[in-house]
């Protein structure tokens, strides 16, 4: 009976290690990971008119995600974004930006639902 018992249990925990490690790959990819962007973090761009473009990991509802630049005096401006981007981009212009530091505030949701945030920090020089 014993023995009986000691298989089983191992058992148990083998497929419940099984079936953790199926599950994985889904939480890996629940939420939308920025992998890319222009401009990238940190980076020095001219003043004037700054193409902006974000790349995700994953397909993303671009209707319900949003793009705010802030600039050095803490003043956002929600930055209309391209509804023609690819399926993993948020694309939007930023216009006669003078030279300083910004900041884009990046919220996005993902094909299943999962929302992602997180900022870009740049400067214009």
């Amino acid at each position: 009976m014993r023995d009986n018992a000691s298989f089983r249990q191992r058992v148990s925990v083998v497929a419940l290690a099984v079936a953790l490690l199926l599950l994985l790959p889904h939480a890996a990819f629940a939420h939308a990971v920025l992998v890319k962007s222009s401009p990238a973090q940190g980076a020095t761009v001219k003043a004037g008119d700054v193409d902006i473009t974000l790349t995700y990991n994953s397909r993303i509802d671009a209707l319900h995600s949003s793009l705010h630049l802030v600039g050095a005096d803490g003043k956002a401006q929600t930055l209309a974004v391209d509804a023609h981007a690819g399926p993993n981009q948020l694309v939007a212009k930023a216009t006669a930006l003078p030279a300083g530091a910004y900041k884009l505030e990046w919220q996005v949701q993902a094909s299943d639902g999962h929302i992602s945030r997180g900022e870009v920090a740049f400067r214009v020089g």
